[in-house]
């Protein structure tokens, strides 16, 4: 996946279709199912550090461009002055969409109502993929310390584990969590969505200290 800047307000993110299906979806399942067209967009921003282009705590407009290739997603942030309401920004910004649409079709994203897309949360869930149940257990040792959220399913041939990090608000110390689980774990392109739907649950909640219980 590609990411550019366009501005202090607008990230250009692009995937492409093989990119797509690495990540466990089809193109069908993108263009025609609401739900898995806004997994796949969870997923995409999960993957990289927002912090490094704007907040997207706030109000969040997405725009859709499909190409031979894959997927341009759009993202601009809505800057809301002090009366809150959204600045000539976002205005612009909306003209633009608006005058794009009038040369496309339904785009995956335009399934969102604009209080869904308004309100949605960041998704801070991490996963990662590994073959052996024993690759989790240094993990578990070194990270049960750190109380954080950690889930464990499997999914075909292989477990993943997923870490929350919604509690956690230093990004230092999340940065280092993140470290330590990838010098043992591959992180993993799909969704948790998918993972809760299709995956096997083996543990629930408390993945690191049911690990230090029951292998160490």
């Amino acid at each position: 996946m590609d990411i550019e800047r366009v501005n202090e307000n607008t990230i250009k993110l692009f995937i492409t279709y093989r990119d797509i299906e690495d990540r466990g979806y089809s193109r069908e399942e993108i263009w025609y199912n609401r739900a898995k067209g806004e997994e796949l967009f969870w997923d995409m921003i999960g993957e990289i550090n927002t912090e490094d282009y704007f907040d997207l705590d706030g109000p969040i407009w997405i725009h859709v461009n499909a190409s031979e290739h894959g997927l341009e997603v759009i993202v601009t942030r809505a800057n809301i002055n002090s009366d809150g309401e959204s600045n000539s920004l976002l205005s612009s910004f909306e003209e633009h969409r608006d005058a794009a649409h009038k040369n496309l079709d339904d785009s995956i994203f335009d399934a969102f109502d604009d209080d869904e897309i308004n309100h949605l949360g960041l998704n801070n869930i991490a996963l990662y993929k590994f073959k052996d149940i024993d690759e989790i257990i240094p993990v578990a040792n070194r990270l049960v310390s750190f109380g954080v959220s950690s889930s464990l399913y499997k999914y075909e041939k292989y477990y993943y584990l997923a870490v929350d990090f919604s509690n956690l608000e230093d990004n230092h110390e999340r940065q280092n969590i993140k470290s330590i689980i990838n010098e043992y774990l591959g992180a993993s392109k799909m969704s948790i969505y998918r993972i809760q739907e299709y995956g096997e649950t083996i543990m629930e909640q408390d993945c690191f200290e049911t690990v230090i219980q029951f292998f160490s």
